[in-house]
C-alpha cells in the first residue's frame, strides 16, 4: 500500500450538479445564477488647497475630493451584490454564466455526457463547471483506466477567457493527465469580444472533438506504458523538467556519471558546488519517491508511463496546495504547464 493519500479531483470542491439536466439548473443549484455588468471607472483625487481645482463636464467634487471619468477604463461587477470582479477595456464583452455553458445542454439531454461539479472562485472572478464524458479508456492493464472530463470556465476578472479544457484523469490515483502533446489541441479559449457568443455556438461540437481526443490520448498513454526506463533515465527525465540548461551543465561538469542521482538524493556537496536550490532538490526527491512508492505506481514502475505519472502524481497528491489555489494551479496554472512539459518529455523518450 502506498504511503500517499489521494488528493482528489481539483474541481471536487464545487457543488455536485450531477442530477441537473440543463445549464440553467446547474447555475441555480450551484448558486451561480447571478449576472455581471460593466460600469465606467472614475479617478478619485484629493482637493488641493493651493492648486487648480477647477472641474469640467467630466469631473465633479464631493467630500473634499475631485472625481474624474477615466478614458477607456471599466470595471465588471456582480449585479446581485455590487461586488467588483475586474478591470476591463471598452471592447470587453461580458459573457453571462448561463450563456457560457448553455451550448452543452444538448449533449447532456441526449445522455452523451453528465454534469459533474460547479462553483465560482474568488467571489465570482471565475466560474467553472465540469462534465464527465461517456468515454472511459484503459492503458497498461484492465485496472488502469482513465476517465475523461471537460472543464468549462468563464472569467469575469478581465484576464480570463471562456475556456473549455479536455481533462483526462487516471482513476486509481486521480492524477490529472494531459490530453495532447500540444496543449492547444485540448484547450479551447474564447476571448471576451463581440464575436464570443457566435463562437460559443461552435462549441457545441466540442463533445465529438473531446471523445476523439480521449481515444487518441489512450494510444499515446499505451505507447508510454510499453517503453521501459531505467532509474538512471528517470533521474535524467525528472531533472530535465525542473532544472535550467545552465544548472544541467553545472551538474555535468561536476559529475557527468551520477550527478542527477546525487541531486535527487540531495547530496550536499553537489548542491554546494552547483548552487542548485534545496527547494528544487526537494521537489525532485519527492517526485522520484512518488515514482517508487506512489499511488498506482507499482504496476507501471520502470516505464515512461510510470515516470510521467510520477510528475502528475506529485502535483496532484503531494504538492502542498489546497482549495482554490490547487484548482487554479492544476487546471490553468503552473502545475498544468509543468505536467504538459512532462508529457512532451516522456513522448520524446518513447520516440
Amino acid at each position: 500500500m502506498s504511503k500517499y493519500n489521494i488528493g482528489g479531483l481539483p474541481w471536487a470542491l464545487g457543488k455536485d450538479v450531477s442530477d441537473c439536466q440543463t445549464a440553467k439548473e446547474v447555475m441555480i443549484k450551484a448558486g451561480l445564477d447571478w449576472s455581471v455588468a460593466k460600469c465606467e471607472l472614475v479617478a478619485k483625487m484629493p482637493f488641493r488647497i493651493n492648486g487648480n481645482n477647477n472641474v469640467d463636464d467630466c469631473a465633479f467634487q464631493h467630500d473634499g475630493n475631485i472625481y474624474r471619468e477615466m478614458n477607456n477604463a471599466y470595471a465588471t461587477y456582480r449585479t446581485d451584490n455590487n461586488y467588483p470582479l475586474g478591470l476591463v477595456k471598452e471592447k470587453y464583452e461580458v459573457v453571462q454564466n448561463m450563456d457560457a455553458f448553455n451550448f452543452f445542454n444538448n449533449a447532456i439531454g441526449e445522455n452523451l455526457a453528465k454534469w459533474d461539479k460547479a462553483a465560482c472562485l474568488n467571489f465570482g472572478e471565475k466560474v467553472y463547471v465540469s462534465a464527465k464524458l461517456p468515454v472511459q479508456t484503459s492503458v497498461a492493464n484492465s485496472n488502469d483506466v482513465v476517465d475523461n472530463y471537460l472543464v468549462f470556465s468563464n472569467g469575469h476578472d478581465g484576464n480570463s477567457s471562456v475556456d473549455i479544457m479536455i481533462t483526462p484523469v487516471r482513476v486509481i490515483c486521480t492524477n490529472m493527465l494531459n490530453g495532447a502533446i500540444n496543449k492547444a489541441d485540448c484547450h479551447i479559449r474564447l476571448r471576451h469580444t463581440k464575436s464570443v457568443k457566435e463562437k460559443l455556438e461552435l462549441g457545441a461540437q466540442v463533445l465529438k472533438v473531446a471523445c476523439e481526443h480521449a481515444l487518441d490520448a489512450q494510444e499515446m498513454y499505451r505507447q508510454l506504458a510499453k517503453v521501459t526506463m531505467k532509474d538512471e533515465q528517470v533521474y535524467e527525465y525528472l531533472c530535465n523538467l525542473q532544472l535550467t540548461p545552465a544548472e544541467i551543465q553545472k551538474i555535468m561538469q561536476y559529475d557527468n556519471k551520477t550527478g542527477f542521482k546525487r541531486l535527487i538524493n540531495r547530496d550536499y556537496r553537489l548542491l554546494e558546488a552547483t548552487e542548485i536550490s534545496t527547494r528544487k532538490a526537494n521537489i525532485l526527491s519527492n517526485m522520484f519517491d512518488y515514482y517508487n512508492d506512489g499511488i498506482g505506481q507499482k504496476d507501471i514502475y520502470g516505464t515512461a508511463w510510470g515516470a510521467y505519472n510520477a510528475v502528475t502524481g506529485f502535483y496532484c497528491n503531494v504538492a502542498n496546495l489546497e482549495g482554490e489555489k490547487r484548482m487554479n494551479s492544476l487546471v490553468w496554472g503552473s502545475a498544468n504547464n509543468n505536467m504538459n512539459k512532462a508529457l512532451n518529455n516522456a513522448i520524446a523518450y518513447a520516440s
